[in-house]
């Protein structure tokens, strides 16, 4: 009778198990299409493996579809196809819970800990539900620096403002398991000696805390049946981990698909953080539990995976070699090189146009040699002119971890918001430079601030 009694207990604690996803693009903007595509890749994905609607809850911008430099309007595509080859729509049946203006680092925030008091009358309301025997996936597109990731309003969201939401989430049984997908440049910044390593949070990211990530699919592989999207359209670390699901099922494990993903994004350092005793658990256990597979199905006949369709478009199937030479960039440079190509392919009769696309690229290298000087000369200010290692080391050294998030931080990253009008693409790179800045002087906060309004 006690047997029979720990079987229905133990059937009742698998029914009452839930997966849920939250999927989030910090992004906005056509030269930003990647993110977004990213993140529709990653719904249909879940989506597709059983994982319902109403336990995805997904952040985007949701200004790519519509922008009217999408040749293809109402659509996204996260992969090039060859000519004659119709491309996968990653868009179609893209939920949305929370677009525009909704998506900042405090709604996603209050999403993760499941606080639907702040979320009433936002979006669609939805935050995590959670238990003790669910897991979650967290999966996460954009732009970063040093201890920061970017959204597209609302400010950037901190490395220790994340970490203290994941610990509340463990602390309140939020989740039996969490597996935290982080792609951005300098990511491994947000987790690097702050994810404890017991609290069943594994975090993967697709770069150290001190290197870019990479876009991919860029000009001149953006075509889509041969025509030209002038952005990116994935990131390298987004598309192997996804185009990698795509294609083998729901066996594969969290380390197996980690080390596919670590040889594949070949131009960064994919690192694991975390909680790393269950990455021999099935990646199904996170992204969902039904998934498609190329072959027979049944005996009806095959069920093939469509956003992995080697026999339709074979050229772009995900090998080693492929990705290294599909049109991949690194994110820094990706704004430059958009606009190199889109003047190369501009019609040279249009003056008018040719011209303005020339001035958009000139604007860019200037932006970028602003930054430059800019943070060389605020480094300098403080370090002196002759001491050039040291100002080689505030300038390029990565911050020491853990990243702090003191006054000093908090106050100098505000007054180069409010005063220089934030950071670039670009010049997201220097963010180590506030963090090294405030360690070097050993918090002369208010120097500093006034250092930044002075050259603003």
């Amino acid at each position: 009778m006690k047997f029979l009694a720990l079987l229905v207990l133990c059937a009742f604690s698998a029914v009452m198990a839930d997966d849920w996803a939250v999927i989030v693009a910090g992004s906005n903007t056509y030269d930003n299409y990647r993110h977004q595509a990213d993140v529709c890749h990653a719904y249909q994905i879940v989506s597709k493996n059983g994982i319902p609607d109403d336990h995805i809850i997904m952040l985007y911008f949701d200004d790519i579809a519509t922008d009217p430099s999408n040749p293809y309007p109402g659509k996204i595509f996260n992969k090039p196809t060859a000519k004659g080859t119709a491309g996968v729509d990653v868009y179609a049946g893209c939920k949305k819970d929370y677009t525009g203006n909704d998506v900042t680092p405090k709604n996603f925030l209050d999403i993760i800990k499941g606080n639907a008091t702040a979320m009433s009358g936002i979006g669609s309301g939805a935050v995590l539900q959670s238990g003790p025997n669910d897991n979650v996936f967290i999966n996460f597109a954009d732009h970063g620096g040093t201890g920061i990731i970017c959204f597209p309003t609302g400010g950037y969201l901190h490395a220790k403002p994340l970490n203290d939401a994941l610990q509340y989430m463990s602390d309140n049984k939020m989740f039996k398991k969490l597996v935290f997908y982080l792609e951005a440049c300098e990511s491994g910044s947000m987790f690097d000696k702050l994810l404890p390593t017991n609290n069943s949070i594994y975090a993967t990211t697709a770069a150290n805390p001190s290197e870019s990530s990479w876009g991919t699919y860029c000009p001149p592989d953006d075509k889509i049946n041969g025509k030209e999207l002038n952005s990116c359209l994935g990131d390298l670390y987004s598309v192997s981990w996804m185009e990698d699901t795509d294609t083998t099922g729901e066996s594969e494990s969290l380390q197996t698909q980690f080390e596919t993903v670590l040889k594949l994004t070949n131009l960064s350092h994919v690192m694991q953080y975390g909680d790393q005793s269950f990455t021999s658990d099935p990646i199904s256990n996170f992204q969902g539990q039904t998934t498609f597979v190329v072959g027979r199905a049944d005996e009806e006949g095959p069920i093939n995976n469509p956003f992995h369709d080697r026999d339709a478009d074979a050229e772009n199937s995900i090998t080693d070699a492929k990705l290294k030479e599909a049109g991949t960039v690194n994110s820094r440079d990706i704004p430059m090189h958009l606009a190199y190509y889109r003047y190369l392919r501009a019609d040279k009769k249009d003056l008018t146009n040719s011209h303005r696309l020339a001035q958009d690229l000139l604007n860019e290298i200037n932006s970028r040699m602003d930054a430059d000087d800019f943070f060389s000369k605020l480094t300098t200010s403080f370090v002196g002119h002759d001491n050039v290692n040291t100002i080689n080391a505030v300038l390029f050294n990565t911050v020491a971890a853990p990243v702090p998030y003191g006054e000093c931080e908090q106050r100098v990253f505000a007054a180069y918001e409010t005063s220089c009008g934030g950071f670039t693409d670009y010049s997201l790179m220097y963010t180590r430079v506030l963090y090294n800045l405030c360690a070097q002087t050993n918090s002369q906060t208010t120097a500093i601030v006034n250092a930044i309004r002075s050259m603003c």
